[in-house]
C-alpha cells in the first residue's frame, strides 16, 4: 500500500510539473515584444525616452537611476491642462523662513505638484520592482544593456542611493536628506525616536534634487507659470524651479525598497546567475535591510499589524496627517513577504557562507529572532512594542495572528483600519470602504492560497477572487480584461457583463500573479479527495482568467495602447508622448484613485517591470520568486 501511495504521489507531482511547464511556455508565448519592454527599463530618459537618469551628486555621480514614469510637456500642457475644470495657471511663492518656492494652494498648485512629482520623481516601490526586472531580464532572458553595464551593478545603484540618503542630482550633498529621522514630535515611530539615518525609513518618493524644474518650462506652456517674492541674486530660486514637497515615509514602500526589491534582485544575481548558494553578508542589499529591520519591528502594534507611517506624515492629499495607528493591509502584506525573503537570505548565509565572522553571525541570529517575533509574535529584543507588564502579555501577537483574526471580513481582506488606537473601544477598527484590490491580490500571493484556505475554509481564496471580480474587474461584455484599483472605479459586473471604468496594468499583473498562486494550490489536490471535483472546476476557471488577463494587459503596451478604444483614453496619445521602446502605460486613462493619487496613461517603470516578472513566472512575494 505504501508503494502505491508513493507511486500516486509521484504521478500527482509529475502532473503538477507538466501543468507548470505548460503555463510557463504559454506565458512566454503570450507576452510579446518583451525585450523592447525591457529596453525601456535600462535606457536613458532624455536620450531614448527610457526610465533612467544620470546621477551627478557625491559618490552617486555617474550612476544611472530609475524614474517612475516617462512624461513630457505635451501630455501635461496639451492634455491634462486642457481637461474640463482644470486650471494650470499657477503662481509659485518664495518662503524666506523655510527657504522654499512652492505653488499657492489650489487646483493649479496641485496639478503642478503632480506633474513635477510624476516627471522627476521615483517611488521607491517602483524602483524595487525595477531592480527585480533589470536583473531577471538579464539572467533569465539573457537581455543585454545597451551600456554594456552589468545588470546587477545597475540595479545596485538604487541600494547605494538609499544608503547615502541624498538625491541623485542634489546640488548640496547632505547625507540622510531623504531619510525620515525623528525631529521632535515629527516622524516618531510608534512613539519611538529613530535618530540614526540608516535606521530611518526613506521617503516614499525621491526627487532628483531639492529643487525641481516644472516640465512646462521652456515650452509653449511656460506662460502658465509665474513666481512671486523671488530672492535677489540667488539662482537656486527662479521661475519654474519648485521645491520638492513629497516627504512621506510609508511602511509599504519601505518594505519593497529595503527588503523585497533589493533582496530578490540579489538572489537572482548571486544564486540563479552566479550559481552560489547565498547572497554575501556584505552585499549592500543585505546591509540596508539589516539597518532598517529594528525600525519595522518598532512600528509593529500589539495586535500584530505594522503601522503605515510614523507620526506627522502627511496623507496623500491635503495637509491632514496620517493617524499613527493607521494600518494598511497592502503595507502589512509587503512587510510579511519582505521578512520571509530576508529570513531565507540570512539562513542561507549561516548555512553556506563559511567566512562569516563571529560578530556577523551574531547579527544574523539576532535579526532572525526579530523576524520570527514579527511574524509569530512575542517580545522584541529591545522591548518594542511596549509589553503590558501588568498582564504579562507578549509585546505583539505577530503578523500571522493579525491576518488570521482581524484582516479577513466577509470573504475577503479589508483595506486597513486602526490598530490599538487608545481612542477606539476595540483593538481593531477596520476601514471597510473603499475596498482595495491589492489588499486581496497581494494578500493571497503573500500568504499563499493554501494558508488562506486553511484559515478560512477550503475554496476561500478562490471565492475571494470571484467576489473581487464582481466589484473590481474590468472587461468587455463577458470577457475579463483585468482589474482597476478599488470598488469605486466604475468596474465590476452587472448581470455577468463587465463594466469599463479603468484598467490598471500594474494591478492587473498583481491579479495574474495571484491567480497563478491559486492555480498552483488547487492543482495539488490529489485524486480521490473530496475536494477534487471543485478543485478541477476552480483550475479550469482560473486558467481561463489567467489567459484572458495576460492577453488583455498587453493592450496597455505602448504600441497597442495607441490603437485600442479605451474609454477616456487621451486623443492622439501618440503625439502627446513619444517612445522608442515598448513600455506599459500605468492605466487606461487619467483617473483619480480613491486612495489619493492620479493614475495616468504614461509609460510606467513598475508596470513594465511587473510584465518582465509575469513573463518569467516570477512571484516577487515568494522566496526566490517561487509561489507561496
Amino acid at each position: 500500500m505504501g508503494s502505491l501511495k508513493r507511486t500516486h504521489s509521484v504521478h500527482i507531482a509529475l502532473t503538477a510539473l507538466a501543468f507548470a511547464v505548460f503555463s510557463i511556455r504559454a506565458a512566454q508565448a503570450e507576452i510579446t515584444r518583451l525585450e523592447e519592454s525591457y529596453a525601456f527599463l535600462v535606457s536613458d530618459q532624455a536620450k531614448e525616452g527610457g526610465a533612467l537618469y544620470m546621477a551627478t551628486a557625491g559618490t552617486l555621480a555617474g550612476s544611472a537611476l530609475p524614474l517612475s514614469f516617462h512624461s513630457n510637456a505635451e501630455y501635461w500642457g496639451g492634455y491634462v491642462c486642457q481637461l474640463a475644470k482644470n486650471s494650470c495657471a499657477v503662481k509659485d511663492v518664495y518662503n524666506a523662513a523655510q527657504y522654499t518656492l512652492l505653488p499657492e494652494p489650489g487646483l493649479a498648485g496641485d496639478l503642478q505638484t503632480e506633474r513635477i512629482n510624476t516627471h522627476t520623481g521615483t517611488n521607491i516601490y517602483d524602483a524595487a520592482t525595477w531592480q527585480i526586472a533589470v536583473v531577471l531580464g538579464s539572467v533569465a532572458n539573457k537581455f543585454t544593456l545597451r551600456s554594456k553595464q552589468d545588470a546587477y551593478d545597475l540595479a545596485s545603484n538604487q541600494n547605494r542611493l538609499l544608503k547615502e540618503g541624498y538625491s541623485g542630482n542634489a546640488t548640496q550633498v547632505a547625507s540622510g536628506a531623504n531619510r525620515a529621522t525623528t525631529k521632535g514630535t515629527v516622524f516618531r515611530y510608534n512613539n519611538r525616536v529613530i535618530a540614526a539615518v540608516r535606521q530611518a525609513y526613506s521617503f516614499r518618493m525621491i526627487g532628483r534634487a531639492w529643487s525641481s524644474t516644472d516640465p512646462l518650462m521652456g515650452t509653449r506652456y511656460q506662460s502658465l507659470i509665474s513666481a512671486g517674492s523671488l530672492p535677489l541674486n540667488n539662482a537656486d530660486y527662479r521661475l519654474g524651479q519648485v521645491t520638492w514637497s513629497d516627504w512621506k515615509p510609508i511602511t509599504g514602500e519601505n518594505a519593497w525598497g529595503f527588503f523585497i526589491g533589493p533582496l530578490q534582485a540579489a538572489t537572482i544575481h548571486h544564486v540563479q546567475g552566479q550559481k552560489n548558494n547565498f547572497v554575501p553578508f556584505n552585499d549592500q542589499a543585505v546591509q540596508n535591510a539589516l539597518d532598517v529591520l529594528p525600525t519595522f519591528a518598532a512600528m509593529q502594534s500589539r495586535l500584530g499589524a505594522v503601522y503605515s507611517a510614523p507620526s506627522g506624515t502627511l496623507a496623500n492629499q491635503g495637509t491632514q496627517t496620517i493617524s499613527p495607528y493607521q494600518v494598511s493591509l497592502e503595507n502589512c502584506f509587503s512587510v510579511y513577504a519582505g521578512l520571509r525573503i530576508l529570513d531565507a537570505t540570512l539562513k542561507a548565509q549561516l548555512a553556506h557562507q563559511t567566512n562569516l565572522k563571529s560578530a556577523e553571525r551574531s547579527t544574523i541570529t539576532a535579526a532572525l529572532r526579530t523576524i520570527r517575533t514579527m511574524i509569530d509574535g512575542g517580545a522584541h529584543n529591545d522591548g518594542s512594542p511596549s509589553a503590558d507588564q501588568s498582564t504579562r502579555e507578549p509585546s505583539t501577537a505577530g503578523l500571522l495572528s493579525f491576518f488570521k483574526n482581524y484582516a479577513w471580513r466577509g470573504g475577503e481582506f479589508v483595506q486597513g483600519g486602526l490598530a490599538n488606537d487608545p481612542k477606539e473601544k476595540t483593538p481593531w477598527t477596520p476601514t471597510l470602504t473603499p475596498k482595495a484590490i491589492d489588499a486581496n491580490t497581494w494578500g493571497v500571493a503573500a500568504l499563499g492560497a493554501n494558508q488562506v484556505d486553511q484559515w478560512f475554509g477550503y475554496g476561500a481564496s478562490y471565492e475571494s477572487w470571484q467576489r473581487l471580480k464582481r466589484w473590481g474587474a474590468y472587461g468587455v461584455e463577458s470577457k475579463l480584461w483585468g482589474v482597476g484599483y478599488s470598488d469605486q472605479d466604475g468596474n465590476g459586473m452587472t448581470d455577468n457583463v463587465y463594466r469599463q471604468g479603468v484598467l490598471s496594468s500594474e494591478w492587473t499583473a498583481g491579479a495574474i500573479n495571484m491567480v497563478r498562486n491559486l492555480i498552483d494550490h488547487y492543482q495539488r489536490v490529489p485524486a480521490g479527495s473530496a475536494d477534487r471535483t471543485n478543485a478541477e472546476r476552480y483550475v479550469k476557471s482560473l486558467m481561463s482568467d489567467e489567459v484572458a488577463m495576460l492577453d488583455a494587459v498587453q493592450s496597455l503596451r505602448w504600441d497597442k495602447y495607441q490603437t485600442v478604444a479605451f474609454p477616456g483614453k487621451p486623443p492622439n496619445i501618440e503625439k502627446l508622448v513619444t517612445q522608442r521602446s515598448q513600455p506599459y502605460v500605468y492605466a487606461s486613462k487619467r483617473y483619480m484613485i480613491p486612495f489619493g493619487w492620479y493614475a495616468n496613461p504614461l509609460p510606467s517603470t513598475c508596470s513594465t517591470a511587473w510584465i518582465i516578472m509575469l513573463a518569467n513566472r516570477y512571484d516577487p512575494f515568494g522566496v526566490g520568486g517561487k509561489s507561496n
